[in-house]
């Protein structure tokens, strides 16, 4: 038996005798591997990035990120113009708010390539446009601030686009060569941010239509998937302005689609991927009424606007002046008032005590701007007598009887169907029925006769 135990150690020792001596015959030198040594392989891939960056008739738009408070970093979009010693930041909309640089149209300062596990990119002189959120003198927390040195990973193989990273903060830091000159492509850049920033919208992909909200100041998209909370941000996504869209550092990935970049549409009305898998649409009218994710009645205060309308409101006056119990110049605020959860009131005289009167609505979604109103017959108040009976009548049937429902066309009267400031409602019943919902209008009429 001992016999056998010490055949099979004195195997096991020749087996490790023997794999030892052939990885002491295999092992490899860094001169097995490489032609040059580790100093001039670092040079020369330096110089090989120094050529693609130089390699450009106009130069890049450069997309970092800027500190924010409270949100997803903030894309910042800079058109960059490369020599082989300086680079040229031009004016955009991020600089004009700069202290100091305001009214310059350009700065120059110089930037380097080094090695530090791997090629960095350093923007190692100060920049006036560049370096304001990574000044560590300035208000904000150092983890705040923005990163000037950037991992470079690669480059693609056209050499039209440079992929990296913030060597501190480690987000995204993409390039993209320029199709035309640094500030013309700024300045078409800077339009979207200015002109075409969406509000409201709704995220289209995979056969599902989901809330989603431009927060344009902040380079932000907000996503609402399913089981998000709708008074809080939904999923955030970083993005920056190209010419005539968008391109996103944090891929949207929803159902297996992988969303990287979007065109606005020819009118204007909207976003498309560039491969066919999802759009951004306007956020349908229903929904400010019916599913208003922000949960603060943006279009709350109403008016009578068609001329069926304004006749029963006069006639509404009419009778409240003579019930003796109310003068009609003590009508303040006529709103429907909305929750988000589709909940709706109409309320008269909303923060007026006693004389606060509430009429709970039924409503449902017709199609993506209509919408259907019944009233449920119910009236609260802080008064023992009806205010329908006393004249209210004329108001409230004018929008919706307890009767029937009634099917209200929504129509954007100012701003775009993306961001519309004003909405129309017309009875589609009675096209002289109409009602009017400027934005806030509850702040800035103190009588409903204006």
């Amino acid at each position: 038996m001992i016999n056998k135990i010490m055949k099979k150690f004195l195997c096991a020792g020749l087996l490790c005798c023997a794999m030892t001596t052939l990885l002491t015959g295999c092992q490899m030198k860094e001169d097995d591997l490489f032609e040059q040594d580790a100093a001039n392989r670092s040079d020369a891939w330096m110089a090989e990035y120094r050529r693609v960056f130089n390699n450009n008739e106009y130069g890049w738009a450069l997309y970092t990120d800027n500190p924010t408070y409270g949100r997803h970093p903030q894309v910042a979009t800079y058109a960059v113009k490369f020599d082989p010693v300086n680079c040229t930041f031009y004016k955009s909309v991020s600089t004009v708010r700069l202290p100091g640089v305001a009214d310059k149209d350009s700065v120059v300062s110089m930037y380097s390539f080094k090695m530090d596990n791997g090629i960095v990119l350093s923007f190692d002189t100060y920049n006036a446009f560049f370096h304001y959120y990574a000044d560590q003198s300035q208000y904000f927390a150092q983890d705040l601030q923005s990163d000037f040195e950037f991992c470079l990973d690669r480059y693609s193989e056209n050499e039209d686009t440079i992929f990296g990273r913030g060597k501190t903060k480690q987000l995204p830091f993409v390039m993209i060569k320029l199709p035309v000159t640094a500030p013309e492509y700024q300045a078409a850049c800077d339009s979207i941010y200015s002109y075409y920033a969406p509000y409201n919208c709704s995220f289209v992909c995979a056969g599902d239509t989901l809330p989603a909200r431009f927060l344009s100041g902040y380079q932000n998209l907000s996503i609402w998937m399913e089981g998000d909370d709708p008074r809080l941000d939904g999923h955030l996504y970083s993005y920056g302005n190209l010419v005539g869209g968008i391109y996103l550092l944090e891929p949207i990935e929803y159902k297996g689609c992988i969303i990287k970049e979007m065109k606005i549409t020819p009118e204007k009305d909207g976003y498309v991927d560039v491969n066919g898998q999802a759009s951004i649409i306007p956020k349908p009218f229903v929904n400010y009424w019916l599913y208003d994710e922000e949960y603060d009645s943006r279009f709350w205060g109403y008016s009578a606007l068609g001329s069926w309308t304004q006749g029963e409101w006069d006639k509404a006056r009419d009778a409240i002046n003579k019930s003796g119990k109310q003068s009609a110049d003590d009508l303040h605020y006529i709103c429907l008032s909305t929750d988000g959860f589709g909940g709706l009131e109409l309320v008269v005289n909303m923060w007026f005590g006693s004389d606060e009167v509430r009429y709970p609505m039924e409503m449902k979604k017709v199609s993506n701007d209509e919408l259907a109103v019944r009233w449920t017959g119910k009236e609260i108040s802080g008064r023992s007598y009806s205010f329908y009976d006393m004249g209210y009548k004329y108001i409230v049937d004018a929008f919706a009887s307890k009767d029937e429902w009634r099917t209200y066309k929504i129509s954007a009267q100012s701003g775009s169907v993306m961001s519309p400031g004003e909405f129309k409602l017309t009875d589609e019943s009675n096209p002289d029925n109409s009602v009017y919902f400027p934005s806030n209008y509850h702040y800035y009429y103190y009588t409903i006769w204006e």
